[in-house]
């Protein structure tokens, strides 16, 4: 079936060994947060590990994700003005169609999220889906809400702007039809310091949200069903349901 919105510029293409790289690079540097600074916040500091989270994965992570994203567009640009910045990132206005895509693809998120928490939790009672980090206290603390929004707001802009924006129409450029598969798989994968039972849980979100951004051809899709997903994250980890 072709795409619903045709795009009049292709971005050059990218192989399987550059998106591997891409993915991979801030991978690494995710494994380190969870690893190294957290920890290091904690004993130093006395932060909180999800206070450490929040902001380390804010400054060290997600915005760097933000800035390389935006740039290397940028850099593909023949003419570099905003406009264009926008087009090359494919940051359209929702029509009907994209809301009834981003309405319908939440709803088979989370469906498929649930089943797979409910199944998991079957045979292994003891599965979580959250790490380690996450864990406090259950409630509404002022101090955990305050650092989450800067790592909502970079993290949603960050992985939908430099995964969905920048990368994949270029993986579309490289391998057609099935370029989503290769950014959702990878997408899944870059969580892999987070822990298997959150990659699991997380397969439904990192397949079906780049298949209906590349469908769609637009970016915008991708970040409202993004930001509601992590938005009901975050009320599950406080709340403790996620634990």
């Amino acid at each position: 079936m072709p795409f619903m919105q045709a795009q009049t510029e292709m971005p050059p293409p990218i192989g399987l060994a550059a998106s591997t790289s891409m993915f991979g690079a801030f991978s690494i540097l995710l494994w380190l947060i969870v690893m190294a600074v957290i920890p290091w916040l904690r004993d130093a500091f006395d932060i909180s590990p999800i206070i450490g989270w929040y902001v380390s994965g804010t400054a060290l992570l997600l915005v760097p994700m933000l800035i390389v994203g935006c740039l290397m567009a940028w850099r593909e640009l023949p003419k570099r003005d905003l406009v264009s910045l926008r087009k090359r990132l494919r940051l359209n206005t929702m029509n009907r169609g994209d809301v009834i895509w981003a309405t319908g693809g939440l709803f088979a998120i989370a469906t498929t999220t649930a089943a797979i928490l409910a199944l998991a939790r079957y045979f292994d009672p003891s599965f979580r889906p959250s790490p380690w980090f996450l864990l406090q206290p259950h409630g509404w603390h002022a101090s955990v809400v305050a650092a989450w929004i800067p790592l909502f707001v970079t993290n949603i802009l960050g992985e939908e702007l430099c995964w969905r924006g920048y990368l994949l129409p270029r993986q579309e450029a490289g391998f057609g039809r099935i370029a989503w598969l290769l950014n959702g798989i990878l997408w899944c994968l870059f969580h892999w310091s987070f822990g298997w039972p959150i990659m699991v849980t997380l397969l439904p979100v990192t397949l079906l949200l780049p298949w209906i951004v590349q469908r769609r051809q637009n970016t915008s899709v991708g970040i409202i069903i993004h930001g509601a997903f992590n938005a009901a994250g975050f009320i599950a980890a406080i709340s403790g349901a996620g634990t």
